[in-house]
């Protein structure tokens, strides 16, 4: 059942110790430059970098158990209502890029996500952006996570905080729960 898949979840992405919780997965996600999204002088195109928000955006979450495929199951859609990004300095084919990815608000009803697309190996930032979703039933229809799927809510809460971190934590460092 669903909601079975979203206690599951929560479980992977969050291990219980005490009263703290670690994470367990960084949200971050790296990406190989492919030949096909550069242009004529090598150099990646710019509408490819909102593509790579996607993909790390899908990838956490199925990292945190909560993929499209899970919450479609369970049926919740989340479309992106905007997109953005400004670019910093240029990737080229052949690099790897190490995409952070921050979950910066969430209500229940919207998400905010933020991404820092920097190179993976000398750390130059080369592109930030956000994406502002909002989460529909199967009919379209706004819908309250907090109140229709509080499994799913009470994952994305803990992903918003452990989007809090301060940089140097890193993704074993500890933080206080806040079960409701």
């Amino acid at each position: 059942p669903p909601g079975a898949l979203c206690k599951a979840a929560l479980r992977g992405i969050l291990k219980k110790k005490g009263d703290t919780m670690e994470q367990t997965e960084k949200m971050e996600y790296t990406h190989k430059v492919q030949y096909y999204e550069t242009d004529q002088m090598g150099i990646v195109h710019h509408s490819n970098y909102i593509r790579w928000f996607e993909e790390a955006r899908s990838d956490v979450l199925e990292k945190a158990g909560m993929g499209y495929d899970v919450m479609e199951a369970s049926g919740v859609i989340s479309p992106v209502l905007e997109a953005h990004a400004i670019y910093r300095s240029m990737t080229r084919y052949g690099e790897q890029v190490k995409i952070t990815v921050k979950i910066t608000a969430y209500n229940g009803i919207r998400l905010s996500i933020t991404y820092e697309v920097a190179d993976a190996v000398t750390g130059e930032l080369r592109c930030t952006g956000e994406t502002a979703h909002c989460f529909l039933d199967k009919n379209g229809k706004p819908i309250s996570l907090k109140r229709k799927k509080p499994e799913m809510h009470k994952l994305f809460e803990k992903m918003r905080a452990a989007s809090t971190l301060p940089p140097s934590a890193g993704s074993s460092d500890l933080h206080k729960s806040e079960d409701n």
